[in-house]
């Protein structure tokens, strides 16, 4: 692991989420509807678009479904999954026709190329095409049998389908009434049976060659047999590895295993259909498309994340992530070794990412969540300034001049940041790593959306309706974990 300074690494600060997870503020998001923080795994996904990461093609739900959520124009090299280029080739063609021979004609060729890994199709035999486009991809060897498969189960849910509907429309017969009136004991035992195997034989289940005579299209299916463990046969490792015999020597060429012309696990796996075991047998795979995906809460079912339809927009609609809202905590300064029983005391900033002034409050929890260590929290409202884009120069005397900060407790105050001081005193030692927890309290303004007013005069003839953005004040808390050095005797 890379030595990170305390300031850079986020990964010491740690907020809880609604769902008792500990995360980094970064992958946090914040409900305004609920006033709680939300992790990846509270909130629900919904796709909103899918596209090319490569020629950044918008491709709708219906046609990436039918393309198996592959680009048709794009991709990828075998060999280091790069995307791939395309080279064109000008070659001269002597035309017999032609009476000016110092003019020859030209003609192009395209192939794809790595810059990466100095891949080519050229390298596996893939003919040069005469223009840019797709190439003729091998065939799967199990291609047939998996449409066969894919036919039949279609074709069998449309038959059930079928089948509950026509069950759903079914009058209600003769017997049933007999049977809901309770009238059937004064009929006669021949009439009662004559009914009931009527009824049993509408009933009966759908079998397969019922299905078959129906769709004419599964006669020539034939369902696959289970083998059992002997009737499998058995991996041949020599073909993969050579002979494995120890009497092997090393002049011997069939014991030694080309490295260089075997396929990588990677490699196999990203082309699992046909499964080739050679380099010389791998083919471009198409490039996978990805998606635009929108979060949503799962308790107030509002949208937290929104993004734009356009693929080459990096834009949001709607961007609720913690870090726009909560007070982000870092460290400043953090000694390398914490000893037990020795108290240290520890810097920290705090940053406002809002337009609006926040009240902090550190409030201590409960000594079963230190059993580590013992941590002296400061006593006073941390008040924070709203975040300045413009402001580019920062009078650090007037604004400690106008908070009149304790200069024990907060260490500097720069724009929307001030630095604080912590004492820990550990109680273990063993080399265990201190942590540390506790609550933070901020208020936070809520937006609601502008509220409709009508004019106060109602002879006016103005009839214009005026908006007026109201705010609320709230006050949220956060439990936080911190991570701080290791503890020795």
């Amino acid at each position: 692991m890379l030595f990170i300074c305390p300031f850079l690494d986020s990964q010491r600060i740690l907020y809880q989420c609604s769902c008792k997870q500990w995360k980094t503020i970064h992958y946090l998001y914040f409900c305004r509807h609920c006033d709680e923080t939300r992790c990846a795994d509270c909130v629900s996904h919904e796709v909103d678009s899918q596209f090319c990461p490569q020629c950044l093609e918008y491709i709708p739900m219906l046609d990436a479904k039918l393309k198996k959520n592959k680009c048709a124009h794009c991709y990828q090299c075998p060999c280091c999954q790069n995307t791939l280029s395309t080279r064109i080739q000008l070659l001269p063609v002597h035309n017999p026709d032609s009476s000016n021979d110092s003019q020859p004609n030209v003609k192009k060729l395209c192939y794809y190329f790595c810059y990466f890994c100095r891949w080519s199709s050229r390298e596996i035999g893939i003919p040069d095409q005469t223009g840019p486009g797709g190439f003729i991809e091998p065939v799967v060897p199990e291609s047939q049998r998996l449409e066969s498969l894919f036919e039949y189960y279609r074709v069998l849910s449309l038959k059930e389908k079928n089948e509950k509907e026509k069950k759903r429309m079914v009058p209600r017969t003769a017997l049933s009434l007999l049977d809901k009136y309770g009238i059937t004991s004064t009929l006669s035992p021949k009439v009662t049976a004559t009914l009931r195997a009527r009824m049993a034989r509408n009933s009966s289940g759908l079998s397969t060659s019922d299905l078959t005579k129906s769709f004419p299209q599964l006669e020539d299916f034939k369902p696959s047999v289970g083998l059992s463990e002997d009737g499998l046969p058995k991996l041949n490792v020599d073909e993969y590895y050579g002979p494995m015999d120890d009497t092997a020597t090393d002049d011997d060429d069939s014991s030694a295993i080309d490295v260089g012309h075997l396929n990588t696990l990677q490699q196999t796996l990203n082309q699992i259909e046909r499964q080739p075991k050679k380099c010389s047998d791998l083919y471009p795979t198409s490039q996978q498309l990805v998606v635009k995906r929108s979060l949503r809460c799962k308790k107030c079912d509002h949208n937290l994340s929104k993004p734009e339809y356009n693929p080459s927009c990096i834009k949001f609609k709607i961007q609720l992530s913690a870090y726009y809202i909560v007070p982000e905590l870092r460290i400043l300064k953090l000694p390398s070794i914490m000893k037990l029983n020795e108290t240290a005391r520890i810097e920290l900033t705090l940053t406002n990412p809002t337009q609006y002034l926040i009240n902090v409050t550190l409030l201590p929890v409960d000594i079963t969540n230190n059993p580590i260590a013992d941590v002296i929290l400061p006593n006073t409202v941390l008040q924070l300034t709203p975040k300045d884009d413009t402001g580019d120069l920062v009078d650090v005397e007037s604004s400690n001049s106008k908070f009149n900060d304790d200069p024990n407790v907060i260490s500097f105050r720069q724009g929307n940041k001030i630095g604080i001081y912590l004492f820990v005193t550990p109680k273990q030692g063993n080399g265990i790593q201190c942590q540390i927890q506790f609550r933070m309290k901020h208020d936070y303004v809520h937006s609601i959306l502008p509220s409709t007013l009508k004019p106060a005069s109602n002879t006016a003839l103005n009839t214009e309706e005026t908006f007026k953005t109201t705010k609320e004040t709230k006050w949220i808390s956060h439990m936080i974990k911190v991570n701080l050095a290791n503890i020795s005797d």
